[in-house]
């Protein structure tokens, strides 16, 4: 069973370090978002790009909205 919602983040959103609560793939729909990892590396995500998240552990990730965001998240048991 999987499931897949959708939410949208106002630009300059910061979300502090948490871990993915399970596996999911985020899919941004709109705007541009930047995920930077527990290791200080950091990305930016624009429309169509797919990103797998898997962190279930450890210090986690930051996520900003650059621009206005909507992104969809699919997770399922497993992958």
């Amino acid at each position: 069973v999987a499931t897949m919602f959708v939410f949208s983040v106002p630009a300059g959103t910061d979300v502090p370090a948490h871990n993915a609560p399970q596996p999911y793939i985020a899919i941004i729909l709109s705007g541009e978002g930047e995920v930077v990892t527990s290791d200080g590396q950091s990305r930016r995500f624009h429309p169509g790009e797919v990103l797998f998240c898997n962190d279930l552990t450890g210090k986690g990730h930051v996520t900003r909205a650059i621009s206005d965001l909507i992104v969809a998240f699919v997770n399922r048991a497993e992958f």
